[in-house]
């Protein structure tokens, strides 16, 4: 069973960091931050900001070619860091209104990105930018606030914190590509959940907003371990986690409380993220 003490501060000096995301292939960690920072960050704890929208930086996902793409929710789009020309540039097309506060985006095999999208303005709605970049409305079923979000290793359904319904729930992937059923994977009463990892042996790992602290859930939807951070001394309103190292052997959290990334050893590997190529 991990505790608190066994967190350890990574990097310091961030703005705030809520997304966390690590590129297997170059080996670092990226991060946002609060007014559109983005960091890339080594496994020494070393961070160096690339650059900045102005914005919000919330969740991040890594393409196979070591693109970062980036919920800015300040400018209510997606941003794209390019590491080949340093640049950082809007993704996707056919949509000119802005997304309601896009929150955590995340990839299937096939290279469409789900956005999920928590309507703080009455918009929530999780999107969906197909491969060639077309941007879609993919279900609206999500409403009480849709926030974290991973695909499932066979490709089959996306999970994702409703954060307001307090559970996390599974749509359906189907084979066309549309959602299907909608049924909630672990109820957690009484918690403002946030961002979400799936280890090899199919553990969900939620990390809570509030009340502060992390929970692990079997595949059966049983919650099997919980770490609370009553004072939030450590866990400063963890977001976003992400499995990293060479075999995924430990986990990076942003704690948007504070201004540094924490990382641990959880006692499991995580399971491999999809990192498509070829994007237009």
């Amino acid at each position: 069973m991990t505790s608190l003490e066994d967190f350890r501060e990574l990097v310091d000096g961030v703005n705030h960091p809520e997304g966390i995301a690590w590129d297997p292939k170059a080996g670092y960690l990226y991060a946002g931050g609060e007014t559109g920072e983005l960091y890339r960050v080594d496994r020494a704890g070393r961070a160096e900001l690339l650059g900045s929208t102005g914005g919000w930086m919330l969740g991040l996902a890594v393409d196979g070619d070591g693109r970062v793409y980036a919920c800015d929710h300040g400018r209510g789009r997606i941003a794209r860091y390019d590491p080949a020309t340093g640049r950082i540039e809007d993704y996707g097309h056919g949509r000119d209104e802005p997304f309601d506060t896009p929150n955590v985006a995340v990839f299937d095999a096939a290279g469409n990105l789900y956005l999920t999208c928590s309507g703080e303005e009455g918009r929530p709605e999780i999107a969906r930018v197909d491969p060639g970049g077309a941007i879609t409305t993919w279900t609206t079923d999500v409403p009480g606030y849709p926030n974290g979000a991973v695909v499932t290793p066979d490709g089959g359904a996306l999970l994702v914190v409703e954060a307001k319904g307090e559970r996390v729930v599974r749509i359906e992937i189907r084979d066309d590509g549309s959602p299907g059923s909608i049924e909630t994977f672990v109820e957690l009463p009484r918690t403002d959940a946030d961002g979400l990892a799936l280890d090899a042996e199919g553990h969900l790992w939620v990390t809570l907003y509030r009340p502060d602290g992390l929970v692990r859930v079997a595949p059966d939807g049983t919650i099997v371990e919980r770490i609370e951070d009553v004072l939030a001394d450590t866990l400063n309103a963890p977001t976003n986690i992400a499995f990293y190292g060479d075999e995924l052997e430990r986990a990076a959290v942003a704690t948007v409380g504070s201004r540094h990334i924490l990382e641990v050893d959880l006692g499991a590997r995580g399971q491999p993220l999809f990192y498509p190529t070829g994007l237009p």
